[in-house]
C-alpha cells in the first residue's frame, strides 16, 4: 500500500528541540533501533515541500522517543487512500457535501458524489447500503462526541418514512445542513439540540426556514495508523 500520510514536520521539529536532541544524536538513537539513516536524510525531513519523509517505522521510533502518538506524527486526511483489501467490504459514497455542528453546511441538492470508499461490511450494522452515505462534518457544537472535520455515516431518507424518534439526524433548514440532537414536537415542528452546552438549542420554526430531516446518524469514522479505519457507534441505536 502506497504511503498516503502527512508528516507533521513543525510539530516533530520543535518536539526535537524541545527534548535538545541534534540530529547527529537523533540519527543514532535510529542506529540503536536497528534502523540506519543519516544526519543529513533526517535534516531532510524538514525541508519544505520536500517529500523525504519518515515512514511508518521510523516515525513509530519518534513516537517513543518524543513522547508524541503517532497519529500526531503521521496523519492522514483522506479516508479514501487508507483502506486495502476487498474481502468483506462494502463500496459507500463519500459526498461532495459538508454539513456543519455549528458551522452552516450548504446543501447540495443532487448529493454528487466525490469518491467512493471501501468500508468493513460491519460498519454497516443496521444501515440499509443502498442508503449509506458518508459526509464530512465542520465545527464544534457537536462536542465532544463529534470533532471538526469528522466523517459521518448516515443513512439517507429520500423522503422514506422512517420512526421518529429522538435521535441524532442529518437536518435541513432552508439551504443549509446541520448534523444535530433532534427531537420531534407537535404540529410539525423539531427541537435542535448540540451536545455542546455552549449552543443553545433551538425550534427549526424560529427560524423561518422550512426544515426537512436527510438522515440518520448512525456514527463517526476515523483513521488510526497499523488498523485502518475506526468506527465509533454515534446516533441511532
Amino acid at each position: 500500500m502506497k504511503n498516503h500520510f502527512i508528516f507533521n514536520k513543525e510539530l516533530v521539529k520543535e518536539s526535537i528541540k524541545k527534548a535538545g536532541l541534534t540530529y547527529a544524536e537523533l540519527a543514532k538513537i535510529f542506529a540503536d533501533n536497528n534502523v540506519n539513516i543519516t544526519e543529513q536524510s533526517i535534516k531532510l525531513w524538514f525541508i519544505k515541500n520536500n517529500a523525504n519523509t519518515p515512514d511508518i517505522q521510523k516515525a513509530t521510533i519518534l513516537s517513543r522517543i518524543l513522547n508524541i502518538p503517532l497519529n500526531e506524527i503521521l496523519y492522514s486526511d483522506d479516508l479514501g487512500e487508507v483502506f486495502a483489501g476487498d474481502n468483506g467490504s462494502q463500496k459507500v459514497a463519500l459526498l461532495e457535501m459538508r454539513a456543519g455542528f455549528g458551522t452552516e453546511g450548504t446543501l447540495d441538492p443532487d448529493f454528487k458524489v466525490e469518491r467512493c470508499i471501501k468500508l468493513p461490511q460491519e460498519f454497516l450494522g443496521k444501515v440499509n447500503a443502498k442508503y449509506a452515505k458518508i459526509i464530512q462534518c465542520y465545527g464544534d457544537s457537536m462536542l465532544p462526541e463529534f470533532n471538526d472535520g469528522d466523517y459521518i455515516l448516515v443513512e439517507m431518507l429520500g423522503g422514506r418514512d422512517y420512526i421518529k424518534r429522538p435521535s441524532i439526524y442529518l437536518v435541513r433548514l432552508g439551504d443549509v445542513v446541520y448534523i444535530k440532537r433532534i427531537e420531534f414536537l407537535p404540529n410539525n415542528d423539531i427541537r435542535l439540540i448540540s451536545i455542546n452546552p455552549a449552543y443553545p438549542p433551538f425550534l427549526a420554526s424560529e427560524t423561518g426556514y422550512e426544515w426537512e430531516i436527510l438522515g440518520a446518524v448512525y456514527g463517526k469514522i476515523s483513521v488510526k495508523l497499523g488498523s485502518g479505519f475506526q468506527f465509533a457507534s454515534q446516533g441511532v441505536k
